[in-house]
């Protein structure tokens, strides 16, 4: 099975104006009357567009990017439903995809690495997981593992293309020790069911994860085109 593909993307890649946009991405565009909302939504869309775009070689134009009725990804190319599967998330101006083929279920999230409150972690987070990050360190070292362990979960969420509508609080994250600018593995434990593999990385002030089931090769980078 070949390794998955992620992409990085900034707020300062998305292209202007709308013609790399489909037609059934320019009517969801112009739903969007919030600023911010649509500049989020312009990024998570350029972000996949152009993941897709390396992953199979197709130009973007050719490529919509549209919610299935779960509210997933879902890759289209020529206006036919195309052999991809695709995860995206982003957060504050920064957006991270995950391509691979198609039949397998991604999932990916990244995440600022921020202080989190004594509530998020009692709501999200395992009592293990919590014991976890209140003996971390200091400061920093427990936001980053917080950050970290909240990404993961996410990411095997999405993998069950379920989301939050999952017991989030009840899977329980394993971490393998940190490669220095490289992915560490991962695994989320569900009350019921096969775990979920994955892998984590930090980059800056970001900290990502990436999920599949079963657990596929720690991704590839791919390169940002331009049009």
């Amino acid at each position: 099975m070949t390794a998955p593909g992620h992409l990085l993307c900034s707020a300062a890649d998305v292209p202007a104006g709308v013609d790399w946009l489909g037609g059934h991405e320019r009517e969801l565009h112009e739903r969007l009357t919030v600023p911010q909302r649509r500049a989020a939504w312009r990024l998570g869309r350029w972000s996949a567009k152009a993941a897709v775009a390396a992953w199979t070689g197709a130009d973007p134009r050719r490529i919509e990017v549209l919610p299935a009725r779960d509210g997933a990804p879902a890759v289209w190319i020529d206006g036919r439903p195309a052999a991809v599967s695709l995860s995206l998330s982003h957060r504050a101006g920064r957006a991270l995809v995950l391509v691979g083929e198609g039949g397998r279920p991604l999932g990916c999230d990244i995440e600022l690495i921020e202080p989190r409150s004594d509530a998020f972690l009692r709501q999200w987070l395992a009592p293990a997981e919590q014991q976890l990050v209140a003996a971390a360190g200091d400061q920093a070292a427990r936001d980053l593992l917080a950050n970290l362990v909240w990404t993961a979960k996410e990411s095997a969420a999405k993998v069950r293309r379920a989301g939050l509508r999952l017991a989030v609080g009840r899977a329980v994250v394993r971490l393998e020790p940190r490669s220095d600018g490289d992915w560490s593995g991962l695994q989320v434990t569900w009350p019921a069911g096969e775990p979920c593999g994955g892998w984590w990385r930090v980059e800056g002030e970001w900290v990502m994860s990436v999920a599949a089931m079963p657990t596929l090769s720690a991704p590839r980078p791919l390169a940002l085109i331009a049009v």
